[in-house]
């Protein structure tokens, strides 16, 4: 039974590199898989921050400053998988690019804000499927938002203001149907608000302000009827306000300022009860201001 004992005992540690191997083929499963992944962003980031310090190669990834791990059932197996990157004001100088986001299938958040991220939100950032909160404001990304991030379809946040981004606001991002917060202030995209965005139904927040968008308000955005924000202000939006907009009951505030809307103020504006903010100056608005009867 001895050589049968020392037989299994060599056995076990084959079988667990092959388990690890198959693991590390289906979907970054693996532990270890996310832990190299990490450390080579890591290894492209300029003068890694401090915060980083703990990312080392001989400590487990769950145990690093802004990683979280969660144990997910994977058939008989509970493995620890990382589920969380928070590292928001850490001084990071890198791209996202050089991060392998296939090897972290269970990412459910994601928060780089206030860093020095520069260059491209990659396309592949969309393999990131169970992405529920995903916030790159203030950074320094630039070119287009990518269409794949319409495939992100368990996102509810969405924060991409304070960038260099340009380019339209992809019509993919109606896909996101349970989105609560979209926010693209201070950027530099163009073109129309897709009328998609109407499909955002769940929409507690819609921040388009202050970047070079055109044309009119799509009427579709009073389908949005659980915004209480929606600041589209310092565009070069025009034509009427839409009279939609009065089906939006709960909004708090509304921010239309610094555009170029012509017309009336729409009567419907008097069914925002709830409204406490509201900013239209510098527009060539015509009428008075419509009275509730």
């Amino acid at each position: 039974s001895t050589p049968l004992l020392y037989l299994c005992l060599l056995l076990v540690p084959c079988l667990l590199l092959l388990e690890e191997a198959h693991a590390a083929h289906h979907g970054g499963i693996s532990l270890r898989s996310q832990h190299m992944a990490l450390l080579h962003w890591k290894a492209t980031l300029a003068n890694p921050p401090l915060q980083m310090s703990s990312w080392e190669e001989n400590t487990s990834p769950c145990n690093w400053t802004g990683i979280m791990c969660t144990a997910v059932r994977h058939g008989r197996r509970m493995p620890w998988v990382v589920t969380n990157i928070s590292l928001p004001d850490a001084g990071i100088h890198g791209q996202l690019g050089e991060l392998n986001f296939s090897a972290l299938p269970f990412l459910a958040y994601l928060d780089l804000h206030n860093n020095n991220l520069h260059g491209k939100i990659p396309a592949n950032i969309s393999s990131l499927s169970s992405l529920s909160f995903l916030d790159l404001r203030f950074n320094h990304l630039k070119g287009k938002i990518p269409v794949e991030l319409g495939g992100l379809q368990s996102l509810t946040r969405l924060g991409l203001s304070f960038n260099r981004l340009t380019g339209h606001i992809p019509a993919s991002l109606g896909n996101l149907t349970i989105l609560t917060d979209l926010l693209i202030h201070q950027t530099m995209v163009s073109g129309p608000i897709p009328e998609e965005i109407g499909r955002l139904v769940n929409l507690q927040t819609l921040q388009l302000s202050n970047s070079t968008l055109r044309g009119l308000i799509p009427k579709v955005i009073g389908n949005l009827t659980q915004l209480n924000a929606l600041a589209l202000f310092g565009n070069q939006l025009s034509g009427p306000i839409p009279q939609e907009l009065g089906r939006l009951v709960r909004l708090q505030i509304l921010q239309l300022n610094s555009n170029a809307f012509s017309g009336p103020i729409a009567i419907s504006i008097t069914n925002l009860t709830k409204m406490n903010t509201l900013f239209l100056y510098i527009n060539q608005i015509t009428g008075s201001i419509p009275l509730e009867q």
